[in-house]
């Protein structure tokens, strides 16, 4: 059942419902300050969520651009004579040392299997 009020009155409930949650209280808490009900806040929060996950991707941006990737896979199918090694094999401390070579860019073994698992 919809809850009394105008249409602007129920979004700055749902507002302060979510700046509520964001500073740590339970659901519980939440709808009992509002007004509304739990299955209210619990759906407001889901959705919320949606919202936040269609904006932009989590987590830190990646240091390398699509561009250099590709350099990267170029310089790779030269193969590691190419580069200076004497057998022609690489692994992931040879690609790390690559990147800094043409990038300026450091990596650990496993975020250079992370980029290359992403190319």
């Amino acid at each position: 059942m919809r809850p009394y009020g105008a249409s602007k009155q129920l979004d700055m409930r749902r507002q302060k419902a979510l700046r509520l949650l964001k500073r740590g209280k339970s659901v519980a808490q939440v709808a009992a300050q509002v007004g509304v009900t739990r299955c209210s806040v619990y759906r407001w929060r889901r959705e919320k969520r949606v919202e936040r996950k269609n904006t932009r991707p989590p987590g830190k941006p990646a240091y390398v651009s699509s561009e250099q990737i590709n350099q990267l896979k170029e310089e790779l199918l030269q193969g590691a004579y190419a580069h200076g090694y004497s057998e022609d094999y690489w692994n992931l401390d040879r690609i790390g040392h690559l990147i800094w070579d043409l990038f300026g860019i450091r990596y650990t073994p496993s975020g250079v299997w992370r980029v290359c698992w992403i190319a």
